[in-house]
């Protein structure tokens, strides 16, 4: 069950007043003297530009015309396959070659007994008795 949202008066006096590109986003400070930049944090956090986007939502105001950027669309997940075990991940490789042998197979049994025959043939005395 959904609790409606009640926001301070901070925070809706805020919806009164436009926001300035300062109050939301972060600024690149330059000091000329020192040579050196820096970049200056918002005057808003984000969790507050929420806050006050949902107090825009509720109350029927447009966010954008008090000076709130768009919300920025989300990046997907980076989804990477799992490492797996490593028999696993050789299984594709391992089945391929089971699959090469099994169609060499009738031709290696054939070669085995003809080995087997001749080594059959060896060992046989040469004389009769």
């Amino acid at each position: 069950m959904l609790a409606k949202r009640v926001f301070s008066e901070k925070i809706l006096a805020r919806l009164k007043t436009p926001l300035t590109a300062a109050d939301v986003k972060p600024q690149y400070v330059f000091n000329e003297v020192t040579q050196k930049g820096y970049w200056r944090e918002p005057r808003m956090s984000l969790r507050r530009q929420a806050d006050l986007r949902k107090a825009c939502l509720l109350n029927g105001v447009d966010p954008a015309s008090i000076g709130l950027p768009p919300v920025q669309p989300r990046k997907p997940l980076r989804t990477k396959p799992n490492k797996l075990e490593k028999h696993e991940r050789l299984r594709e490789s391992r089945q391929e070659t089971i699959r090469k042998n099994m169609e060499k197979m009738p031709e290696t049994i054939r070669a085995w007994k003809e080995e087997k025959l001749k080594e059959a043939q060896k060992q046989r005395p040469s004389l009769p008795f």
